[in-house]
């Protein structure tokens, strides 16, 4: 039986007034598991995880006993919780895991003590109690019983009346001051992307100015070389009809306009290609100073 889901029963059954729970449940020390400490720090009893909220006074104990051993470096260490209370919470059960139906029973810790010469091998991998659905049903019930109480206690026993007036479960609700867990690893940030500075003024116009000047000349200073070899290689002529001042055809059967560049043929470009596997250079001339027919 886990000793997380017989205490906190009896805590909702009480309506969070712990001064109404059975002798048996005695303030005992409590000897846990911890199975995290960040984002929460999370206590077992070997069945059930839940988590469990320092007072200050409790840090500073431990941190004045203790001052080699962090909190936040107790993950899969043994605790031994001398003083605690539990306190009923309304929360929001859709940010806080730890909750159901807008209920948590907190585990508040006044007094503590690593034990790390003990471990603890728990005999089942623990789930989150407020999953489990006895304890679930648990709250329900207790939310049930009040409705009931309250619509008895009502002028009129009409339920769609009191339903549209709302209910509110009206339960002890602690209010106890805890304290985060210092020292727990954050995950990393997300390196922020630099952004590019925009200044006014006449000094940054003279600097885009420049940039552009550059930016020219790296364009003109850097032409592709096999376009320029491909046009120093393609003739005047194409298959034997001048194309200065005369229309070509185009693909799509109209004329194109008169003046157009040269245009170079299959034949053209596939002799191209043997002069580059030849290895020969082209627009160059011999040593004598005349271009050779061939």
């Amino acid at each position: 039986m886990s000793a997380f889901k017989s205490l906190f029963t009896a805590m909702i059954n009480a309506d969070g007034d712990a001064s109404k729970m059975s002798a048996d449940f005695a303030k005992n020390s409590i000897k846990v598991f911890v199975k995290e400490t960040s984002p929460y720090f999370l206590v077992s009893d070997s069945f059930f995880y839940v988590p469990a909220y320092f007072t200050k006074a409790a840090l500073d104990e431990h941190t004045k006993k203790f001052p080699n051993v962090k909190v936040a470096d107790l993950t899969e260490k043994v605790i031994l919780i001398s003083n605690w209370s539990l306190e009923l919470k309304r929360v929001d059960s859709n940010a806080v895991f730890t909750s159901y139906a807008g209920v948590e029973v907190r585990l508040i810790i006044h007094s503590f003590k690593p034990q790390l010469n003990e471990s603890i091998t728990p005999t089942r991998w623990p789930t989150n109690l407020y999953r489990d659905d006895e304890f679930k049903n648990t709250i329900q019930q207790a939310r049930h019983n009040a409705t009931v109480a309250a619509l008895a206690k009502a002028n009129t026993g009409d339920a769609k009346i009191y339903a549209a007036k709302g209910f509110d479960w009206n339960f002890k609700e602690g209010n106890t001051a805890v304290v985060a867990v210092s020292g727990a690893k954050k995950a990393a940030a997300p390196a922020a992307t630099a952004a590019a500075k925009v200044k006014g003024g006449a000094a940054a116009k003279r600097t885009a100015k420049a940039a552009t000047k550059d930016t020219k000349k790296v364009v003109k200073a850097v032409p592709s070389k096999t376009v320029e070899k491909v046009l120093k290689f393609t003739p005047k002529k194409v298959v034997g009809k001048k194309s200065t001042g005369k229309k070509a055809a185009s693909p799509g059967g109209k004329k194109s306009a008169a003046g157009t560049t040269d245009q170079m043929t299959m034949q053209t470009f596939k002799k191209f290609i043997k002069f580059q596997k030849d290895g020969k250079k082209l627009g160059k001339r011999p040593a004598s100073g005349k271009v050779s027919k061939k």
